[in-house]
Parts: C-alpha cells; structure tokens; sequence
C-alpha cells in the first residue's frame, strides 16, 4: 500500500475544500432561484386570474364595450394601475416570506461552510491518529532503550551463568529504562486518545450539522408552501369566485340590463369592480400585511 506524505494530504484536503466552496455557492443559488420562480409563478397565476375575473364582469355589465368605446382608454388605464397595485401587494407579500427563507439559506450556507471544515478536520484527525500510531510504534528513543534493555538482560543472564556477581547499578539503570519506556509508551497513548476524542467530537458536530441542513430544507419547503398558500388566499372575499375561478362574481348577478342602459358603463364598471379592489387591497396593506410586519 502506497504511503501517504502530508503533502498528499494537504492537496487532498485543499481540493476537497475548493470543490465544496464552489458547491456551496451553487446550491445557495439554486435555492434562492427556486424561492424566485415559486414567488413569480404564484403571483403572476394570481394576477392573471384576478385580471380574467375583470374582464369577464366587464363583459357581464356591457358585452359590447371595448377598444371602439370612447371612454375605454380611460378604463383600460384604470384595470392597469389596479391590477399593477394588486400585483405590488402580492409581491411585498411574497418578500415577506421570502426574507424568511433568504435568512434560513444563509444558515444553511454558514453550516455547509462548518461542515466543510469539519470533515476537513476529520479527515486530518484520521490521519493524524494513524501517525501517532505509526509514531508510537517507530519512537526511536523507546527503541534504543529497548535495545539497551536486551543487551543489559543478555548481560545478567550470562553473568547469571558463569555465577559472577550481578552488577546492581545495571539493574538499577535496566529498571529506570523500563520506566522510560512505560513513560514515553503512556504520553503517546494520551496524545491518540486526545486525538481520537477530538475526532469523536468532531463527528457529533458533523451528525449535528447533517441534521440541522436537513432540517432548514425540510423549512424551506415548508415556508415556500405556506406561501403559496397565502398569495392565493390575498385579498380573496366570500368563497374566493373572483380569482381562483373564472365564473362570474356574485356581485355582478344584481347588474341588470336595464340597470346598465340607465348608467354609463365606465362609470358601473369603475364603481363595481376597480373601486372594490382598490379596496381589497387597501384593507389588504393596512392589516395583513401590516400585522406580518409588525
């Protein structure tokens, strides 16, 4: 098996590191582009179907007025500005919930940015820790005092054997060898056991950090949904006719044609479409929004 030098794992780690920061800043930007096209779809359905629901009430007061009417540029520029008042309300709405959203991505960004480090450190730690093993092994002062300690053994055997008188100041040296030994032996084993409780708290705040990234997605989501939901529900009244269907309102049932030949169409139509809106939208910003703002 190939050894690894601790250039190798530099580079390693530095390419690890370079392709997760690009990766993080691409998924930052996915995301924040999926909030945006929630945000547009929903709002640009919305204001379609409030602006059919116009044009259909327009038709249910007077089929014949359009582009050949006098007074149609007028009310044309009437629905403009209101459906573009409608629309502006729905986007502050959606920013609302959209600041929401932009601060859990930035969590999540500053968590994948920890993360990188920590695998990082992990990966380091591993490594480290099979060095220190290696290191512990190959301790070049434990292993001359080893073979010190084998020779002076081999000594005391031989004199043991030809019955000499066994020299007590190498027995005493032979003994604080060992003790040497037992030292160096302990002081390395603390120094993997800090490393690999290092590495083992290093992994609780990897699983700790997965977590919480699945957890703001799974947010996210949630806050996208609940988005959409009140972009749909703004400013709607009785059971919603007016936007999410294009039947004809409840209001426009009462316009009868003799109530329409007796009053200038314009006028109907401003008094019984444009100005409840505008109001809709009034009440809309005043409270709704208003509360959401604190």
């Amino acid at each position: 098996m190939e050894e690894k030098t601790e250039q190798d794992i530099y580079v390693k780690l530095y390419n690890f590191y370079e392709n997760s920061e690009s990766r993080i800043k691409t998924n930052a930007k996915v995301c924040r582009a999926y909030v945006d096209k929630v945000s547009l779809e929903t709002i640009n359905d919305k204001v379609n179907k409030e602006l059919n629901a116009i044009k259909i009430g327009i038709k249910q007061i007077n089929s014949k007025f359009n582009e050949n009417n006098k007074n149609y540029v007028h009310t044309k520029e009437l629905v403009t500005n209101t459906i573009a008042n409608y629309e502006s309300a729905l986007v502050e709405l959606s920013e609302f919930y959209d600041g929401k959203i932009e601060q859990l991505i930035l969590r999540k960004v500053e968590l994948e940015a920890e993360l990188v480090g920590a695998i990082l450190n992990d990966e380091y730690l591993y490594q480290k820790i099979i060095k220190k093993n290696e290191e512990k092994d190959s301790d070049k002062m434990k292993i001359s005092l080893k073979d010190n300690i084998k020779m002076a053994i081999e000594k005391i055997k031989n004199r043991k054997k030809e019955k000499s008188q066994v020299d007590v100041a190498m027995v005493s040296k032979l003994m604080d060898s060992r003790d040497v030994i037992n030292e160096i032996d302990e002081k390395n084993s603390l120094r993997i056991e800090r490393t690999i409780e290092n590495r083992k708290n290093n992994k609780e705040f990897i699983l700790k950090a997965e977590k919480e990234i699945s957890l703001i997605d799974g947010e996210i989501e949630r806050i996208n949904s609940q988005k959409k939901d009140a972009i749909f529900d703004a400013m709607e009244i009785g059971d919603k006719s007016i936007s999410s269907t294009i039947k004809r309102p409840k209001f426009f049932k009462k316009i009868t044609r003799f109530f329409v030949s007796r009053f200038n169409t314009p006028k109907v139509i401003e008094n019984s479409i444009i100005e409840p809106l505008n109001i809709r939208i009034e009440n809309f910003r005043n409270n709704e929004l208003a509360n959401m703002k604190g």
